[in-house]
């Protein structure tokens, strides 16, 4: 992820207070609590900051602002509490720059692949729950319908960037997005797992929602180049990334793990499941990818089964501001998937339900509204930051993600 040196972040003190009660059972008591850690959240909403970005520590990251209204999109369409829609709205258009494809002026020599995926899941999920619409913008190089900035317009638009860039980047490693789309950016010649499982995510989404089979073809052929290359092994870890610098051909593949990047492959073969009308290739990789994850990111210790954590940097309490916020990622996209692959639901379900509790135990900072990073130790660990608190609160209303409405199809 890219990093930008403008905002000082505010600071959320943390009190310490009861923690809240989680009834994983009860639809209203999981929104009672979603509510609470929401609030916690918007916390860090810089009202002054004028494309509606949220308050960090130094480094600053933009799609991490991305992220969070991802968030409080799930949070809104979860629960029906449309108290956060308008800013919501409002931070989507500011960012969506002048080709509607959250390639915004302002951010262009900070961007990156990733960077831009992570705001493109909003227009995605906004796609697919029939989320409110933005005001209609005409563009004469808009070739998706009649507004430019309609959720399937934007959605395309970020697709089609990436075909280019992947075109142009296949001249090494017979294939992949680089990390970064500038050639002037640190990680020029990187091509990792979390950007290229963001276009896999996204043509995967696009299939499934329009039918059309060019997008499904996109989401295969980076299946098979993430798998040959190594990024996604066969026993479904997925890796961080490899280097294309100096004819090394993603031959030497960094073999770093973080929940984010397995998250990203996992939503995306989900929605190829449901394209494909459960194909049991797809099925199986899902299956597969749930029980790395399982095996990888939860269950730190042996009082703490079926826990999530952070494996590489939580348990030394190394998580920085960008990696304390993967685990949204993980808890987001188990339990979408949950809602499309019936083969792997139990199983999520079971892991979100005590992730959440863990989590839910966490938040008694704040009058109960800062969640903690270690959800194994049943109360709050004093770290709280943006990523912290959006990792709580992904956790606990994704309970809510299979009472939401269904995922919708193109008219």
């Amino acid at each position: 992820m890219t990093r930008i040196s403008s905002v000082i972040a505010g600071v959320v003190l943390a009190s310490s207070g009861a923690a809240l009660n989680l009834d994983v059972n009860n639809r209203a008591s999981i929104k009672a609590l979603a509510a609470q850690v929401a609030k916690g959240l918007y916390v860090y909403h810089d009202p002054a900051a004028t494309t509606g970005q949220f308050q960090q520590p130094q480094p600053w990251f933009w799609w991490l602002s991305g992220s969070a209204w991802n968030g409080l999109m799930d949070y809104t369409v979860y629960t029906g509490d449309t108290t956060y829609e308008a800013d919501l709205l409002s931070a989507i258009s500011k960012n969506l720059g002048p080709n509607y494809d959250f390639a915004p002026v302002e951010q262009a020599n900070w961007e990156a692949n990733d960077d831009q995926a992570y705001w493109v899941y909003n227009a995605l999920t906004a796609m697919e729950y029939n989320f409110t619409a933005l005001p209609c913008e005409k563009s004469a190089t808009n070739t998706v319908g009649y507004c430019a900035n309609s959720w399937l317009a934007i959605s395309t638009h970020a697709f089609e960037d990436f075909v280019a860039r992947w075109n142009k980047d296949s001249t090494t490693c017979s294939g992949g997005l680089k990390w970064q789309y500038n050639p002037k950016a640190n990680g020029y010649t990187y091509k990792n797992s979390v950007t290229n499982g963001g276009f896999f995510q996204t043509a995967a989404r696009l299939a499934r929602y329009t039918g059309n089979q060019t997008f499904s073809d996109w989401a295969t052929k980076i299946w098979d180049w993430s798998a040959g290359v190594g990024l996604v092994s066969a026993d479904y870890h997925v890796f961080d990334g490899a280097g294309d610098e100096d004819k090394a051909n993603c031959t030497s593949v960094n073999k770093d793990e973080w929940s984010y990047n397995i998250a990203s492959y996992l939503h995306g073969a989900a929605h190829m499941y449901a394209f494909t009308d459960g194909d049991k290739t797809w099925d199986s990789r899902v299956q597969g990818l749930v029980k790395t994850a399982q095996k990888k990111f939860f269950s730190p210790a042996a009082n703490a089964t079926g826990v999530m954590y952070e494996q590489k940097c939580e348990l030394a309490s190394r998580c920085n501001i960008d990696q304390t916020s993967f685990k949204a990622s993980l808890s987001r996209w188990l339990g979408k998937t949950a809602v499309l692959v019936p083969s792997v639901r139990a199983d999520i379900v079971k892991l979100l339900q005590t992730s959440a509790t863990g989590a839910a135990a966490s938040c008694t900072g704040n009058d109960n509204a800062t969640c903690g990073m270690k959800w194994y130790l049943d109360s709050f660990d004093g770290q709280s930051d943006l990523g912290v608190q959006l990792s709580a609160l992904e956790t606990v209303q994704s309970l809510l993600a299979a009472s939401a409405p269904e995922f919708a199809v193109a008219p």
